[in-house]
């Protein structure tokens, strides 16, 4: 597509089809500032930019959780991650025919399962698009769905010329999360957008490890914790 070429009908077509695919949220995002961040995979940041689009966690799974590990929650995740997969597949196709370069980064993908860390953070990608913002549980918190959401995203050279405007932590005094957290992992810094390391949040590890085990080796049902969903108030879990 040439350069001349108004982006913005193609940034429609690229929303349309994330949201026939399941996606309730959609965001162009320019990488320029995660250079230097932690991610599982270094080849991720040759690419410029990035589509980032959300699907929803039903609050029923994150009420399931609300005390315990759940069977549901860990179902919503990958009927979650299914619907990601296909608007993920459907914008790589659209990209690639326009003449761009396009790397799907799969949610459940884990480059170090044990610490939670894939190729490169979902979630500092989504709150770059002005999706929403990190919070004291470490996730991605949006005012459609609180951190009740999984993420995947597009990298691409598509230029993104839309001016994204960055959401302010809004967590305030709350801690719910950290008081609740089953394992005990989170720390609850005080920044306005984004933490600059996700170990400032969360032991990751110690998150990690709980998670593996909660899926376990096939003998038994796999569940997840998600509580830090779960108990935030901007989950609206009880509406």
């Amino acid at each position: 597509m040439s350069a001349s070429v108004p982006l913005e009908p193609f940034y429609q077509k690229i929303e349309d089809a994330a949201r026939e695919s399941g996606s309730g949220l959609v965001g162009f995002a320019d990488l320029s500032p995660l250079k230097g961040m932690l991610a599982g995979d270094a080849t991720t940041f040759e690419f410029p930019c990035a589509v980032t689009f959300a699907v929803e966690i039903p609050k029923d799974a994150a009420r399931a959780s609300l005390d315990k590990p759940s069977e549901e929650m860990r179902s919503a995740y990958k009927m979650c991650n299914k619907k990601i997969k296909e608007a993920g597949e459907r914008i790589v196709q659209l990209l690639i025919a326009e003449g761009y370069k396009a790397r799907f980064i799969d949610p459940a993908q884990r480059v170090n399962p044990e610490k939670l860390l894939g190729p490169m953070s979902q979630k500092a990608i989504a709150s770059l698009s002005g999706m929403g913002w990190i919070g004291k549980n470490g996730l991605l918190i949006t005012e459609s769905y609180g951190p009740r959401q999984r993420m995947g995203a597009v990298l691409t050279d598509m230029p993104v010329t839309r001016e994204a405007k960055l959401v302010d932590n809004q967590c305030g005094t709350c801690t719910a999360c950290i008081d609740r957290c089953a394992m005990k992992v989170l720390k609850g810094p005080d920044f306005k957008h984004h933490p600059g390391s996700r170990d400032l949040v969360i032991d990751w590890a110690k998150c990690g490890v709980y998670e593996a085990r909660l899926i376990g080796d096939g003998s038994r049902p796999e569940m997840a914790c998600g509580r830090c969903i779960s108990v935030c108030p901007f989950s609206k879990v009880n509406e």
